[in-house]
């Protein structure tokens, strides 16, 4: 008698099968989502706000593409899936991201993303064009007449971006294609075309980093010697007394240090091993935080006052720089208007201080003019 054969399933099963397949996967997550959700870790990580669900205003045309970042930012077991991912692509040594680049020894970078072109500038392919120059020399220009007609001063501080700091650290795949930057061929015009200090702190701060940390590892900003530094470079600018010599900088092993770098590119979970650092050194006490910290005042042990407007890069900034005056108010740009400025600082302080991150210098301008305006209505 012969033996059994095997029946290989026909080619409409296999069709089935595979289409069950999918369709499990696909309604899967979803079934056990509600389950499960509570087990699961739902925090953003990231520094921006979570798309929202489209609703009847969204025109027809875009409500495909809304639906979509919806799905994307809301997907099930999304944190797990993203840490996944993440956690494979450091073990093969690459990182399929579109808004952070892989450097060398584990380092994070920005890539170009909305609010910002850090390769671009790093690579020298950006620039103001001679229009754009000549309105930010005019306006800078104004400011610093008006300011000095009243009794004050202004000082322009340009952050620098990481990439530049940390250029050793970037991947050979990024190649500098031309130099100066944009922002040090604007910082130059200023110096030449205004009499105010302009400062861009790259070379000092590339010097600090051989001997020690001044930016994150995994974020895009300085840590507080970076800051400490550059608060230096703005007292020496004004004349105040400002340090030399380096003061204490110490891990503090109770304080995790920012990575919203890795935090884009679902590698929180991975990347744990940078320090915090803080420095030894004499700050400024918060009297008053708003707006999540975007408005704040501080009570320095110097004289006289300071309005510091400033981007992110500012936040580590201002305990440093205020402790060189016995009041002052910082103002983060999204709450920089004329109006508010007018209800917040009613009188032209001792020194305006405006500090612009290299990568957000297209905000410059709009920052020169509502100062402009401010100051025009404002008595000293």
């Amino acid at each position: 008698m012969p033996a059994p054969t095997t029946r290989r399933p026909t080619g409409r099963r296999r069709k089935l099968a595979l289409a069950a397949g999918f369709l499990a996967l696909l309604c899967g997550p979803v079934l056990l989502w509600p389950l499960l959700r509570g087990a699961c870790d739902t925090t953003n990580y990231e520094n921006r706000t979570l798309a929202s669900f489209p609703d009847s205003e969204t025109e027809l045309s875009a409500w495909p593409a809304a639906f979509e970042d919806w799905l994307g930012d809301h997907a099930p077991f999304r944190n797990g899936f993203l840490t996944l991912k993440s956690g494979m692509d450091r073990a093969l040594g690459s990182l399929d991201s579109t808004n952070v680049l892989l450097g060398k020894e584990g380092w994070l970078f920005l890539k170009d993303v909305s609010d910002s072109r850090s390769l671009s500038d790093y690579q020298g392919l950006t620039g103001f064009s001679a229009e754009e120059t000549d309105a930010i020399l005019a306006d800078a220009r104004a400011l610093e007449e008006e300011l000095e007609r009243k009794g004050s001063r202004l000082v322009l501080l340009f952050a620098p971006a990481k990439e530049g700091v940390y250029s050793r650290y970037m991947p050979d795949s990024i190649p500098v294609v031309s130099r100066p930057t944009r922002i040090e061929a604007l910082t130059e015009s200023l110096q030449k075309g205004t009499g105010l200090p302009v400062l861009f702190p790259l070379t000092e701060l590339q010097e600090a980093a051989d001997d020690r940390q001044v930016y994150y590892k995994y974020d895009t900003h300085w840590n507080e010697a970076g800051a400490w530094l550059a608060a230096q470079q703005v007292l020496g600018a004004l004349g105040l007394p400002a340090e030399s010599e380096w003061p204490a900088v110490e891990a503090d092993p109770g304080q995790a240090a920012p990575t919203d770098l890795a935090n884009m590119c679902g590698s929180w979970r991975w990347c744990t091993d940078d320090l915090y650092y803080t420095v030894d050194a004499p700050r400024a006490r918060c009297s008053a935080s708003e707006s999540g910290g975007e408005l704040t005042r501080y009570q320095g042990g110097g004289e006289g006052s300071l309005l510091l407007a400033r981007d992110s890069f500012g936040e580590a900034l201002a305990p440093f720089l205020a402790q060189s005056f016995g009041e002052s108010l910082v103002l983060h740009g999204n709450l920089l208007t004329p109006e508010n400025l007018a209800a917040q600082q009613p009188d032209l302080p001792d020194v305006v201080v405006l500090e612009v991150a290299e990568r957000f210098a297209d905000n410059l301008p709009a920052r020169l003019e509502t100062l402009l305006e401010w100051a025009r209505n404002t008595e000293g």
